[in-house]
């Protein structure tokens, strides 16, 4: 299997379509010894209590991979997440990127960037221009 086909399995499978029990299969054991995944402590149980949040918060979404490159072990993978699609409850889009590391056909180190600032504003939950604003030196406040 491709190391590209791992990666829109990554996306496909346990971001579109919330199943966690696809990590078991994606994941070398030495991140299970490791205990850690792109900082999170437990992967195992923390990767589907986040998944499971970015889909009550806008419903269903799709995940494009725009660019893809491999060097070796490791792949990196421009993505924007989109919630434009039947039976999303919010529409937002943001990029990310997302580099991992490959042994055996499972991953063994992941490293992502997601443009959560820009999420959270389309969801009404930071502020339009807030980026501006912090940038400015003004703090942000919730009443």
């Amino acid at each position: 299997m491709s190391k590209r086909h791992l990666v829109e399995r990554w996306f496909t499978a346990i971001w579109e379509n919330n199943n966690a029990a696809v990590l078991a299969e994606l994941l070398h054991p030495s991140v299970r010894e490791s205990n850690t995944l792109d900082g999170m402590p437990n992967p195992h149980d923390d990767f589907p209590v986040l998944v499971e949040a970015v889909h009550r918060l806008i419903g269903r979404f799709s995940v494009d991979i725009l660019h893809h490159m491999e060097d070796g072990d490791w792949t990196s993978t421009f993505f924007v997440l989109r919630s434009d699609v039947h039976g999303s409850e919010q529409n937002v889009s943001a990029d990310g990127i997302v580099m991992m590391r490959f042994i055996d056909n499972q991953i063994a180190e992941l490293r992502s960037r997601f443009d959560a600032f820009t999420f959270f504003e389309q969801l009404g939950q930071l502020p339009e221009e807030a980026m501006p604003a912090c940038l400015a030196g003004q703090r942000l406040t919730w009443a």
